[in-house]
């Protein structure tokens, strides 16, 4: 039996571009002091990375607080290319979606743009259009967040 092909309803892809070299951008990802201060939908969120084995197969957990819930994604690394590309498993361990689907794949691709970055995320694997649209909200926040992350260490 032939595995489904995504589809519209069930990833979901987006691009944005920072003003910095891709190393700087992939470092943002896969250091877990960098991801604390920047990796949750708003600034008002308090996140740990209590784990981040950055190789094949390593496995990470974050953790983002707000207003006494927390939600908790964990997964494991399936390819590291850097500066250049990052796919990983996903999967909500502690949460208001947990046990609803099983892993999803997160494809980071960071492309050299000159003196910025395009940053192409595609999610895949999720399991309905209303997971989809929950999952662009929260992808887009997390970048919003990023975007701060790296101005702030651009001006210092």
């Amino acid at each position: 039996m032939a595995s489904p092909q995504p589809t519209a309803e069930t990833s979901l892809r987006i691009s944005r571009t920072y003003p910095a070299p891709r190393e700087e951008v992939f470092r943002a990802w896969t250091d877990p002091k960098a991801l604390e201060r920047w990796f949750a939908p708003d600034p008002e969120f308090v996140t740990k990375v209590p784990i981040l084995e950055l190789r094949p197969g390593g496995r990470y957990r974050v953790e983002m607080t707000k207003g006494g819930a927390t939600h908790v994604a964990v997964g494991q690394y399936r390819e590291i290319r850097p500066p250049e590309k990052l796919v990983y498993t996903w999967k909500w361990e502690v949460s208001d979606m947990a046990g609803h689907f099983e892993d999803t794949i997160v494809t980071l691709e960071f492309h050299d743009r000159g003196h910025e970055t395009e940053l192409v995320l595609t999610h895949e694997k999720l399991p309905n259009a209303e997971e989809r649209g929950k999952h662009e909200h929260g992808w887009n926040g997390c970048l919003g967040q990023l975007a701060r992350y790296i101005s702030e260490r651009g001006a210092a």
